[in-house]
This record gives C-alpha cells, structure tokens and sequence, in this order.
C-alpha cells in the first residue's frame, strides 16, 4: 500500500469521502498533466531534431544544389531557345540527363517522373509543338520563361520545401527558448 491509499481509506472511515474523491481527482489530474507534459516534450524534440539534425540538413542543401544547378540548365536552354527562335529540330535533353545522373541519389521517384514529364514538354517548345498563351497569340519571350519557371518550381517543390523548412526554424526555435 502507499501513502495515497492510506490517506483515502482513513478520510474515508471518518466521514471525509468527499475530501477523498477530490485527493483522487487531483491524483488522476497530475497523471494527465504529467502525460501530456511528456508528449509536447516529445514533439517538441521531434521538431527540433527535424531542423537540427545533420541528415535533414544534408537533404535539404542536396536538393537545393540539384535544383539550383537544374535550373540553371533549363534558362540556358531557354535562352538557347530564345536566340534561336523555336525551330524543327527537339531541344538536345543531355544537359538534363547529365545533372539528373549526378544527383540521382537525393531524387525521389516522384520528383524524377515530374521531371520527365517537364524535359517533354519543354522539348515540344523547341519542336514543332506551337505554344499560345490563353488568347491563342504566341506569349513573349519573358512571359513563357517564367511560366517554364514557374512550372519548375512547381515540379521541384521547391517553394513548398522553403516554407516548410522556415516553419520548422521558427517553430523549433520557439519551443526551445526557455521559458522564464
């Protein structure tokens, strides 16, 4: 027996039943306080670990370098594109299989069938294929870069990855500020 038990059943034979359902009550309180303390404990280490661990850090500045250096690649090859004007002949994927190769490890499946679908559609604009923008006239020069861009953005997720990346900065540094 322990000393809450000793105590309920003594307040309990002289009378005090109800001191003895509020010493269990805040008994069953502390248990829920302290288990819930002990889960926001847990998320908030997950969080800081998420943004402080070497392997996030690795993983994120891998892809960045991949997508920095691919999309370097695709404005030479609209500029390529811009200089020549569109033309017959496809635009020459190498480049894009080369830095695709070189990165292959921190690719996701996702990310590489995206990328497929990207390098056939930007290799249409160097083709045959006509592009017009929503009123049926062939777009500017700047307005179909930024739309490949854009798309490449998109395909990449690499906004999506820098919001969340920001979130967990704050986010972590918020939960491990000492409270005072």
């Amino acid at each position: 027996m322990n000393w809450e038990t000793v105590i309920t059943a003594s307040l309990a034979a002289i009378g005090g039943s109800g001191a003895a359902i509020k010493i269990l009550g805040d008994r069953l309180l502390l248990k829920q306080k302290a288990k819930l303390d002990k889960e926001i404990l847990e998320l908030q280490n997950a969080f800081s670990m998420g943004i402080n661990s070497h392997m996030a850090t690795v993983i994120f500045d891998k892809h960045m370098a991949f997508c920095e250096e691919y999309v370097e690649a695709a404005s030479k090859a609209l500029y390529a594109l811009i200089q020549e004007g569109v033309k017959v002949s496809l635009l020459d994927a190498r480049e894009f299989l080369k830095i695709r190769q070189k990165w292959s490890l921190w690719l996701t499946r996702e990310i590489e069938d995206k990328l497929d679908r990207f390098e056939e559609n930007i290799a249409k604009i160097g083709g045959e294929a006509q592009v017009l923008d929503a009123n049926g006239d062939p777009p500017s020069n700047e307005k179909s870069i930024k739309t490949v861009i854009a798309e490449l953005r998109e395909v990449l997720a690499t906004e999506r990855i820098s919001v969340l990346r920001s979130e967990l900065i704050v986010r972590s540094s918020e939960k491990s500020t000492p409270i005072g």
